[in-house]
């Protein structure tokens, strides 16, 4: 009898085992099934945009440098300098005459130098030569060369023509008394002698030619090629008169006290560096 139990359960066992195995293979099945039941349709596969491949950015001014990663044999791909820009038309900025150095007088000169709004001449910035034998000093303003009148660079340089020939001019020049408060100016006449060959006549300049981003050291004057070249290799650089090399370190109490060896040209920073 007993042995006759112990078959019986040994039998159950085996049934319950072999179902117990039936249900754990399936179980994955079922519990795959309610999930494709809500699937809407089928699953589009992920489109592969092509991506561009942007070069990087260089400055067209200057000759790209060479990669590299590219000395095993390959030739990096490099750009021309851009070649230089000089417009046809350039406005004047200065001319020369018998040692004078001059500009034209602007609203803007005249508001820094503290002259009378309005005035109109070729500012002297330097004198030489016979103009300094004449008795013109700098900062003087060139209003008629005898008796043509000088409004601007090529009425200056008109009036000389008129002379060029002759051994001596008279040259009529308002001169500012640097005491302060409001400007006081005085005409005056000096003559301007050349013993050989005539005064001839005054040479004309536009302003010097600048590199492309160079800071603009001054105030607004409308487009830089309307007065500049863009480019280099029209002016020595360094200047051997040590005129043109690069501005000297300055101290923030030469700032402070507002001590600058030229006129205004705009924020110090600009153009020194300043400890």
């Amino acid at each position: 009898m007993n042995s006759k139990v112990a078959l019986l359960v040994a039998g159950l066992v085996v049934a319950l085992v072999l179902v117990i195995g039936r249900q754990g293979a399936v179980a994955p099945q079922a519990m795959n099934t309610p999930s494709q039941a809500v699937v809407a349709g089928p699953v589009a596969a992920p489109v592969a945009f092509p991506q561009t491949q942007y070069p990087q950015a260089t400055n067209v001014a200057m000759p790209v440098e060479p990669d590299p990663a590219a000395a095993a044999g390959a030739t990096a791909a490099t750009e021309s300098p851009l070649p230089n820009f000089v417009p046809r038309k350039l406005t004047v900025f200065e001319g020369h005459w018998q040692g004078m150095d001059g500009r034209l007088m602007t609203e803007e000169l005249a508001r820094k130098l503290n002259y009378p709004r309005g005035l109109q001449g070729v500012l002297l910035g330097e004198v030489t030569l016979n103009a300094a034998f004449s008795g013109l000093l700098a900062g003087d303003v060139i209003v008629r060369i005898d008796d043509t009148p000088v409004t601007d660079m090529e009425s200056f340089k008109a009036a000389s023509r008129i002379v060029a020939n002759r051994s001596e001019a008279r040259i009529s020049v308002l001169r500012k008394d640097n005491r302060p408060g409001a400007p006081v100016v005085r005409k005056l006449t000096v003559v301007l002698r050349e013993a050989e060959g005539g005064l001839g006549f005054a040479q004309l300049e536009g302003a010097p030619m600048i590199l492309a981003g160079d800071p603009r050291p001054h105030g607004y004057r409308g487009a830089c090629t309307d007065c500049h070249p863009i480019g280099q290799g029209f002016e020595l650089t360094p200047d051997p008169d040590l005129i043109s090399l690069p501005p000297p370190t300055i101290t923030r109490d030469m700032v402070a006290r507002n001590v600058s060896p030229h006129e205004v040209r705009g924020p110090c920073e600009a153009c020194h560096v300043i400890k």
